[in-house]
């Protein structure tokens, strides 16, 4: 929805694209499950407290697309009836 998912705001109020923050800071796993859109100002944000952001990110993604994370926020997928754990 062209939205910033920490503070929502939308992308033409600002202005300018939003970025793609990759939740596990792991740049080549560009799946749904490890990205989120935010704002310039709040993906400044994601540079400390990695820890946090990541659980906070897959919590959210988890609750609004039924995304899966392990207790040590590894991402599950489940690809037909296998279920995989990156």
């Amino acid at each position: 929805n062209q939205v910033c998912m920490n503070c929502g705001i939308h992308r033409e109020k600002l202005k300018e694209a939003l970025t793609i923050h990759h939740i596990n800071y792991d740049k080549k796993l560009s799946i749904p499950e490890n990205l989120i859109s935010l704002c310039r100002k709040c993906h400044y944000f994601t540079t400390f407290n990695r820890g946090y952001w990541t659980k906070f990110f897959q919590e959210k993604l988890s609750k609004l697309y039924d995304y899966k994370y392990s207790e040590e926020g590894k991402i599950i997928l489940n690809l037909s009836e296998n279920k995989n754990v990156i």
